[in-house]
C-alpha cells in the first residue's frame, strides 16, 4: 500500500496531514515502522472520513472496527468485521491484532513471530495506548505473497538479494579485520627503527615532554573520535537495516541513490583517516618505550633532575656557599635592624649600605669583563697577553686574573717546545737526506758510467737499468722529503712575482705531452685568451703544477682524457686538472693530501706519497687554496688564487708586472720568509 498517494474523503493527502500535525507526526517514521502506520491510520481515520485502499493495491491489510460497529477495511473478505479477519490470522505469517471490548482492564492482543522485535513494538504500542475512543478492535496483517509494489516489497526484494551476500561480507569483515590487527603490529614493530643502525629515531613530536604529549595525545584520539562518529552519523542516511519475518536483521547498504552511495564513501574515508590520526601519539608512546624515554623526557623528571643537580651543586661547593649565604642573611640583618629600629634614619642606612653593595658588584662585573677579555685574546693566538692585576678588586678577581696569565705562559713555553720539536724533526730530516745524498750521487754517477761501457750481457744490461731507475727514485725521494721537511718547519724562502697562470700551464703541456703521449692520455687544454695574472713565486708554484701533472701520469687510467683549464672567477683565478683514476679511490679526499699516503695503490709504483702533500702546502704559503674532488673514480684538483689586477699600457704582449718595493729593497728581490 502506497500511503503517500492515498486521500481521505475530504481531500487531504497523508503528508498534507503530517505537515499540519509537526509536533505529532513523523513521516519518516509512519514509513518505517509498522506501530507508527497503525497510529496514523487511526488518527487519519478521526478527521471526519475513511480511508479508501483497494488491497490489491496493498501488501499492508488491516480491519479497524469500533464501538459502534463501524468497519473501515481495505480487504473484500475482511467487511463482515474484526471476527472474520482474526479468524484468518493463522494464514498470515506476519500479523498483530488488539481487542479493547472487554474494558480497560481486559485488553487482548495477539501477535504471530512473537520473537520479531518489530511486531512485539507493534502490539505492545496498541495495548498500551488507546490511538481512538472508536476504535475498539484493531486487525493488521501482511500479504505474504507480497503482490503489491510497494513498501515492504521493495524491501523483500533488497533482503532477497542481500541475503546470500551476507557470508561474503562477514569474511570481508574478519579479513578486514586481521590486516588492520597485522599493520598494527608492523608499525609498532616498525616505529623507530633506523635502517642505518639500531638506533631509536625520534621524530619531533617525540621530543615534548610526556605530560604535555600525553595530553596532545587525548585530544587527537578524542577528535579521531569525533570523526568517527560524525562520519557514522552522516552515514546513517545510506543505511538500511532490513528485518524479515524472523526478526532476522542485514544492512543493505546504499540502493538506488547516488547521494547515499557518496555519503557512504566519505563516511568510510573519515573513519580510515580517523584511524590513521589515532596512529600518531600509538607511534609516539611505541617510539618512547623503546627509547626508554617516557619518564626521563617528562616535565616532572626534568624538573627534579635540576633540583637534585643544584642540590649536588650546592653541596660540592658549601664551602663557598656557606660563606656567600652567611654575607647574604647577616647583610639582610643588619638592614632590618636598622629599618625596624631607627626609622627614617636607619632607611637611610639602609639605602647607603645598598649603594654600596652596588657599587661592589659593579667593580666585580668589570673585573670579570676584563679576565673575560684576557681569555678571548689568549684563544686568538696572542700568548703575551697579561690582565693587569692593579686594577681589579676581589680575591677571587684576583686569583682567576692569576691563573689566566699563568695559563698564558704555560701555552706559550709548549708552542715554543713544539716548534722547537718540529725544528730538529726536520733538521734531522735534512741532515739525513744530505748525508744520503752524497753516497746516492755517487752511485748515480757510476750507474752512468756502467750506461755509458759496451756491455753485451743482456743480464747485466737489465741490472743497471734497474739501479738507475731505483737510484731516481731514491734521489726524487730524497728531495721531496728534505723539502716537505722545509714546507713543515716554515723554513722556505719565497720570492713572490706576478705570473701569468695562462704561459705557466702551457709551459707545464709541452713539459708533459710525450710523458702523456706514452701513457696514452689525451690532454684537453682550455685557457682563456687574455692573461691571468697571480702573485706566486714562480719556482714553487712550477713544482706544483709539476706534482699535479706527475700525479696524473702515474694514476690516471690509460686510454682516458684529462682535462686542464684555467678561468677567471668572482675576482679569483682558478686552475683545475681532472682525470679518471686507474684504481678503485678507496679514501678520503683530505687524506690524499697527508703524507705517504697513495690511495691504496700497490708501494710497486712510482711515486714517494709526497707529491700532493708539498703542492698542497706550498699553495697554501703563497695564499692560495687547494681543494681535491673525488666522484667515484672521478679525482679533480683545484688550486685557487687572488686575481692580479695590473694597469693597461700600450703593450702588453708577454708583459708581467712585478710587484711594488720600497726604494730601499730595490737593489734586492721581493721575498717572504715564512
Amino acid at each position: 500500500m502506497n500511503l503517500e498517494t492515498q486521500k481521505t474523503k475530504a481531500g487531504t493527502y497523508l503528508y498534507e496531514y503530517a505537515a499540519a500535525n509537526l509536533k505529532k507526526v513523523s513521516i519518516r517514521d509512519l514509513y518505517m515502522t509498522l506501530s507508527g502506520v497503525t497510529e496514523e491510520v487511526a488518527a487519519f481515520k478521526n478527521q471526519e472520513s475513511g480511508i479508501s485502499v483497494d488491497a490489491d493495491d496493498a501488501n499492508l491489510w488491516y480491519c479497524l472496527e469500533d464501538k459502534e460497529g463501524n468497519i473501515y477495511t481495505n480487504v473484500d473478505s475482511w467487511k463482515n468485521g474484526y471476527t472474520t479477519a482474526i479468524a484468518q490470522k493463522s494464514s498470515y505469517p506476519f500479523a498483530f491484532a488488539v481487542d479493547r471490548t472487554g474494558g480497560a482492564d481486559k485488553v487482548r492482543s495477539y501477535a504471530t513471530r512473537k520473537n520479531s522485535p518489530a511486531v512485539e513494538a507493534a502490539r505492545s504500542y496498541l495495548l498500551n495506548n488507546q490511538i481512538a475512543d472508536n476504535y475498539q478492535k484493531i486487525f493488521v496483517a501482511l500479504d505474504p505473497d507480497l503482490a503489491a509494489s510497494d513498501y515492504f516489497s521493495q524491501y523483500s526484494e533488497i533482503y532477497s538479494q542481500w541475503l546470500p551476500k551476507m557470508q561474503l561480507l562477514l569474511l570481508m569483515i574478519a579479513v578486514g579485520g586481521i590486516g588492520t590487527l597485522v599493520c598494527l603490529v608492523l608499525f609498532t614493530l616498525q616505529a623507530g627503527r633506523n635502517g642505518k643502525n639500531k638506533e631509536i629515531r625520534l621524530y619531533f613530536f617525540d621530543q615534548w615532554y610526556t605530560e604535555i604529549a600525553a595530553a596532545a595525545a587525548i585530544l587527537i584520539v578524542m577528535g579521531a573520535v569525533g570523526i568517527v562518529a560524525v562520519c557514522i552519523e552522516l552515514s546513517y542516511g545510506g543505511v538500511h537495516y532490513i528485518q524479515n519475518f524472523d526478526g532476522n536483521y542485514i544492512y543493505s547498504g546504499s540502493y538506488g541513490n547516488e547521494a547515499d552511495t557518496w555519503r557512504s564513501l566519505v563516511a568510510a574515508s573519515g573513519i580510515l583517516a580517523g584511524f590513521l590520526i589515532t596512529l600518531i601519539p600509538y607511534c609516539s608512546l611505541v617510539r618512547r618505550i623503546k627509547a626508554r624515554n617516557i619518564w626521563k623526557q617528562s616535565f616532572l623528571y626534568c624538573v627534579g633532575h635540576r633540583i637534585v643537580s643544584a642540590g649536588r651543586t650546592f653541596y660540592e661547593g658549601r664551602q663557598e656557599s656557606e660563606r656567600t649565604i652567611l654575607m647574604f642573611c647577616v647583610f639582610c640583618g643588619v638592614q632590618i635592624i636598622l629599618c625596624c629600629g631607627f626609622g627614617m634614619f636607619g632607611v637611610f642606612l639602609t639605602l647607603v649600605m645598598d649603594a654600596a653593595v652596588l657599587l661592589l658588584l659593579l667593580r666585580e662585573a668589570s673585573g670579570r669583563k676584563q679576565i673575560e677579555h684576557g681569555l678571548k685574546e689568549i684563544a686568538a693566538g696572542d700568548l703575551d697577553y697579561k690582565i693587569d692585576l692593579t686594577e681589579l678588586q676581589g680575591e677571587d678577581n684576583l686569583q682567576l686574573a692569576g691563573i689566566v696569565n699563568s695559563l698564558g705562559e704555560g701555552m706559550k713555553a709548549a708552542v715554543q717546545e713544539q716548534m722547537k720539536s718540529e725544528r730538529l724533526k726536520a733538521d734531522l730530516i735534512t741532515n739525513v737526506s744530505h748525508d744520503i745524498k752524497t753516497p746516492l750521487t755517487s752511485i748515480i754517477n757510476y750507474v752512468d758510467l756502467l750506461k755509458r761501457e759496451n756491455i753485451e750481457n743482456e743480464k747485466a744490461k737489465d741490472y743497471i737499468r734497474v739501479l738507475d731507475e731505483k737510484s731516481q727514485r731514491l734521489k726524487q725521494l730524497t728531495e721531496d722529503l728534505v723539502e716537505a721537511s722545509k714546507i713543515s718547519s716554515g723554513n722556505i724562502k719565497l720570492e713572490f712575482m706576478n705570473l701569468n697562470l695562462n704561459e705557466l700551464v702551457q709551459q707545464v703541456n709541452g713539459e708533459f705531452a710525450e710523458r702523456f703521449e706514452s701513457r696514452n692520455l689525451d690532454l684537453i687544454c682550455i685557457l682563456q685568451p687574455e692573461p691571468l695574472l697571480i702573485c706566486a713565486d714562480s719556482r714553487r708554484i712550477w713544482r706544483v703544477l709539476e706534482n699535479l701533472y706527475v700525479n696524473v701520469c702515474k694514476y690516471a687510467m690509460p686510454g682516458t682524457r684529462v682535462y686542464v683549464d684555467a678561468i677567471r672567477k668572482d675576482g679569483k683565478i682558478q686552475f683545475s686538472i681532472k682525470n679518471i683514476s686507474e684504481n678503485a679511490l678507496n679514501c678520503e679526499a683530505d687524506e690524499l693530501t697527508e703524507r705517504f699516503i697513495r690511495g691504496d695503490v700497490s708501494r710497486s709504483t712510482e711515486g714517494s706519497g709526497l707529491g700532493l702533500s708539498i703542492a698542497k702546502n706550498l699553495t697554501v704559503l703563497q695564499h692560495g687554496t687547494f681543494d681535491i674532488y673525488l666522484d667515484g673514480d672521478l679525482f679533480k684538483v683545484t688550486i685557487t688564487f687572488d686575481e692580479v689586477v695590473k694597469e693597461k699600457k700600450p703593450e702588453t704582449s708577454g708583459y708581467t708586472a712585478k710587484p711594488e718595493m720600497p726604494e730601499e729593497d730595490l737593489e734586492k728581490p721581493s721575498s717572504d720568509t715564512i
